[in-house]
């Protein structure tokens, strides 16, 4: 009898656990993410590096399927290139864009390098260059050399915006944003993938393509202006962030606003949201009295889809 209740304590324990070659399929099973911004999907590795890592901030959408570059497994995404290292303690790395890019230049001089101690700007002997104010407070933040590498220039001026080149980054400062977002990592990625690679990597599925019709299911704004204060006279400017249910920013949402002056409403159309579903517009005060609330409402579509949303600010002396 003993040995007849063993048998059927085994016979559970299998059933609740499954078969030997169920458990096999699913540990082999990895992980993976669809972009339907792109078509494409993240897996295993580049995937968990990826949420690990700052996600879309730091990489955007990824750009391309995995594939095999050089006997190396890659994935582009829109600010880096991801790369397998599987016998590396460290399994995923990402690739030195920006050098292979061409964008290094020349050391500075050393009697030009900041003191050992100085807080606002660090050398770095191995290139021969600085990371300084915003941008050093940004690499600190993100991991550092692990992520974007040594710097290869100092902050420069490119196309009327200042940037810094890394080894595997560059970093733009956007004074247009709130604060905290200031500081954005350009599209290497991008560059490199649309500019050297094969087109047919860039492909994205058309089996598991979903259209942004069914994407999209609905919208959220959310809408802050420069200045919560203001003098009498003068301007203010409005910033409006519209994302999808999942809280994916929408590109090409059509945004308004009503600015409920006590002399009156005023109308004005925005510039529709541009990849990061951001956008922004600049008005006059005309003459307000000190003391006065000033309420804006913003509107945002898309499709046949809308949200609205409202902030406000004072008039002070």
């Amino acid at each position: 009898m003993k040995s007849v209740r063993l048998l059927i304590a085994i016979a559970l324990t299998t059933a609740a656990l499954g078969a030997p070659g169920e458990l096999r399929a699913q540990a082999q099973t990895p992980p993976s993410q669809y972009f339907p911004q792109t078509g494409h999907t993240v897996r295993g590795g580049f995937l968990q590096f990826f949420n690990a890592h700052g996600g879309l901030e730091i990489f955007g959408y990824p750009m391309t399927i995995e594939f095999n570059e050089g006997g190396q497994l890659v994935q582009y995404f829109q600010r880096a290139r991801m790369e397998a290292h599987p016998t590396s303690p460290n399994p995923v790395w990402l690739g030195s864009l920006a050098s292979e890019l061409g964008y290094s230049e020349p050391p500075i001089p050393t009697a030009n390098a900041p003191s050992a101690n100085d807080p606002n700007r660090r050398y770095f002997s191995e290139t021969g260059h600085t990371i300084a104010y915003s941008f050093l407070q940004y690499f600190d933040a993100h991991s550092g050399l692990e992520l974007f590498g040594y710097p290869i220039t100092e902050f420069q001026w490119e196309n009327g915006r200042l940037v810094q080149y890394l080894q595997r980054a560059r970093m733009e400062w956007h004074p247009e944003f709130p604060e905290n977002q200031r500081v954005q990592l350009g599209n290497l990625g991008e560059i490199y993938a649309t500019t050297r690679l094969d087109p047919s990597v860039l492909r994205p599925d058309p089996a598991i393509w979903v259209s942004d019709t069914l994407r999209i299911a609905s919208l959220r704004a959310t809408a802050f202006l420069q200045w919560a204060i203001t003098r009498p006279t003068g301007q203010q400017t409005l910033y409006v962030y519209v994302l999808d249910q999942r809280g994916q920013p929408v590109q090409g949402a059509a945004v308004t606003a009503v600015v409920r002056f006590p002399s009156g409403d005023r109308s004005m159309a925005l510039s529709a949201t541009d990849a990061n579903g951001y956008t922004r517009a600049t008005f006059d005060l005309g003459q307000l009295d000190p003391g006065q609330l000033v309420v804006v409402r913003a509107r945002a579509s898309w499709a046949a889809l809308a949200t609205e949303t409202q902030t406000s600010f004072f008039a002070w002396w």
